[in-house]
């Protein structure tokens, strides 16, 4: 009993004892996320001497955690300094974003903070610029991990592709440093054309593998066609001679669907004569006439559409065929097939009937005449138990019979008249020529002045009636819409000249010169049109002898623009010009210093239609961009015919051992 006395009078004693204010120096931020440290300074200022316990506890949505408890000992007029921290983690604020304060106690006097928010969210923002991909390509995907409290993110990042019908998701992963990640992995070989999205999750963890922080968003990328085969389709195997074939190309991508694109055909014969060729677009048909007596034979055809090529035979068939017929009581059989026609027909004169053997030459005609005793016959010609013809004619003769004419009989006793005719016409003409050169010689006779010769003028072509100047060049192009030659991947620079009658002055001259001769010096040919209207520069690797001629042709045309853009700013009459750089496939023969050349496809023609719409700047295609895209940076511009983009700056791409070793000497200097 007296240790239950003694124990309530020294708790009295301690309660009476504490006497302090309690005071927050500094209020906590508005915003943490999960994993951060909340320092909270206080000052316990004693008014009277204290001795006690002080305690701090974190309360988040309701539920209140003590994380600071210790023993206190002041003098009246002491205080005390006590900086406290609090980890905000799931066991202190719980499994969610909450709204959170902070309790100071010390004795009966207690103190609380200002509401904070506790977040788990990070933001991401992408960093990667390149959204279209094909198959098989590299995707890089690099971003930004941003706390919503405004800090960097270190932790992991997992990137989810989801490719269609796929029974799996692909996922990868990678580490998130000082805020900023990059994922890189390889499209699938069959990957289907079409928009793809890319699940990308940042996340922190704690000490014991808990997700603290996350945050997700979700990027789209396009994955465009890519030709992998040249399909070619016949509508037969083969045909009768005289009959069409008819052919299409089908253009596959790397799933097998069509791709709609052009194609250029060519048909050839077993000699390897060209036949035919024409440009359609794919899943069309291209006609290939025939003549009727064309000789049975194998023909090839050849397709080339976005770099790739097919082909396929198709037979021309016998065919043994004659036309008969019956004129005025005269058989006559023409071979219309594409063989000699070996057959025997069986001819009926009345109730007579008499078996001709028939042997015709390819385009060869027999006529036969046919007897009987006078009178009006039904004649019938009768092959394979089909009769062929037919008619009703009157005959003279004494039996019934059937025998070759020969052309000088039939003709001279079916047509007297006009043979008489033409033997009249002949002798005339003849005695005119021998009256003319017996003149003729004995004027030569009394002549003694020599005959002079006619000296014709010599005519100005459309290029000499030009007002002004002629280009010069060591090498030149020239376009052939037939050509057989070595088909090379190419790069073309065209300048586009809207208004080249107005050229009249030789400052232009001396311009263009100098853009030709800075191409030439680069290895590019130039094909200039008539009249100056368009002046294409070709980078082949027939001339260049390299295939890596991109940024070299995209020079050209930058200087094209320089040139002619200084004159403009000094000229009077300003060169409207457009400039247009295109990559494709050339049919190419180099002939001395000529070059011919023939584009496959739409090449020549998109290069044209980029250049006129261009306003002086240099314009790319979507075939150059495509092959300068991991090397340049290029922006889409605006056009509503096309897609065409411009060069911003070159990306790094070059060895970095240079300026390691520049950087190490430095630092040796320093020290």
């Amino acid at each position: 009993m007296r240790k239950i006395f003694v124990f309530f009078a020294l708790a009295i004693l301690f309660f009476n004892s504490v006497h302090a204010t309690l005071l927050v120096t500094q209020q906590p931020n508005a915003l943490y996320n999960y994993g951060d440290i909340v320092q909270i300074p206080i000052v316990l200022k004693a008014t009277t001497n204290v001795y006690g316990i002080v305690e701090m506890s974190v309360i988040c949505n309701g539920k209140e955690t003590n994380f600071y408890k210790n023993g206190i000992k002041l003098a009246a007029g002491e205080e005390n300094k006590i900086d406290a921290g609090v980890i905000l983690d799931k066991q202190n604020v719980g499994n969610s974003s909450a709204f959170c304060l902070i309790k100071a106690i010390s004795g009966q006097e207690y103190v609380l903070t200002e509401k904070f928010r506790v977040s788990d969210k990070i933001n991401i923002e992408m960093l990667t610029n390149q959204t279209e991909f094909k198959p098989q390509e590299s995707v890089s995907v690099e971003g930004k991990a941003t706390k919503e409290n405004g800090q960097f993110a270190d932790g992991f990042v997992d990137v989810t592709f989801i490719p269609e019908n796929a029974t799996e998701n692909i996922n990868y992963k990678g580490t998130i440093n000082n805020g900023f990640f990059s994922v890189a992995f390889t499209l699938p070989e069959n990957l289907k054309a079409g928009n793809y999205a890319l699940k990308i999750k940042a996340y922190e963890k704690d000490s014991f593998n808990d997700i603290t922080n996350q945050g997700s968003h979700d990027f789209g990328i396009r994955v465009v066609q890519i030709p992998t085969s040249l399909e070619l389709i016949a509508e037969s195997s083969g045909i009768n001679p005289g009959d069409s074939f008819k052919v299409k190309a089908i253009l596959h991508d790397q799933t097998g669907n069509q791709i709609d694109s052009t194609a250029f055909i060519s048909v050839k014969d077993s000699a390897g004569k060209l036949r035919d060729q024409g440009e359609r677009k794919t899943d069309e048909f291209l006609e290939v006439p025939t003549k009727y007596s064309e000789p049975p034979a194998m023909w090839s055809v050849i397709a080339t559409s976005e770099t790739m090529t097919g082909e396929i035979s198709f037979k021309i068939n016998e065919k043994e065929s004659a036309d008969i017929k019956i004129v005025n009581g005269t058989l006559v059989m023409t071979n219309t097939g594409n063989v000699p026609y070996n057959e025997s027909v069986l001819v009926k004169i009345g109730s007579e009937t008499e078996n001709l053997g028939v042997f015709l030459g390819i385009d060869e005609i027999k006529k036969y005449s046919l007897t009987a005793p006078d009178g009006e016959y039904k004649i019938e010609v009768i092959n394979e138990g089909k009769t062929q013809a037919s008619e009703r004619a009157m005959l003279t003769g004494k039996v019934v019979g059937v025998k070759e004419a020969s052309a000088e009989t039939f003709s001279l006793t079916k047509y007297p008249i006009a043979w008489l005719f033409v033997i009249l016409v002949l002798g005339f003409m003849a005695i005119l020529i021998l009256r003319r050169n017996l003149f003729a010689r004995s004027f030569s006779n009394y002549s003694s002045v020599p005959k002079r010769e006619k000296i014709t003028p010599r005519r100005e072509t459309s290029a000499m009636k030009r007002s002004g100047f002629a280009l010069k060049s060591k090498n030149k192009a020239e376009l052939s819409l037939s050509l057989r030659g070595e088909k090379q991947a190419t790069d073309v620079a065209l300048i586009r000249i809207r208004n080249p009658s107005e050229m009249k002055n030789e400052e232009s001259a001396k311009a263009l010169q100098e853009i030709i001769d800075f191409a030439e010096d680069n290895k590019a040919v130039p094909c200039i049109s008539e009249g100056y209207g368009n002046i294409m520069f070709i980078l082949a690797p027939v001339m260049s002898k390299t295939f890596k001629n991109e940024k070299t042709i995209i020079e050209i045309g930058k200087k094209a623009g320089e040139i002619l853009g200084r004159y403009n700013k000094l000229a009077k009459e300003k060169i409207d010009f457009g400039i247009s750089v295109n990559s494709g496939d050339m049919i190419i023969r180099k002939d001395g210093n000529m070059m011919k050349f023939m584009g496959l496809g739409n090449f020549v023609n998109t290069s044209k239609k980029v250049a006129s719409l261009s306003n002086g700047e240099v314009l790319l295609s979507e075939d150059m961009k495509n092959k300068v895209i991991s090397e340049m940076n290029v922006e889409k511009q605006q056009r509503t015919d096309a897609n065409v983009y411009t060069v911003r700056e070159p990306k790094f791409k070059g060895d970095a051992s240079g300026f390691i070793e520049k950087f190490k000497e430095r630092m040796d200097k320093g020290n």
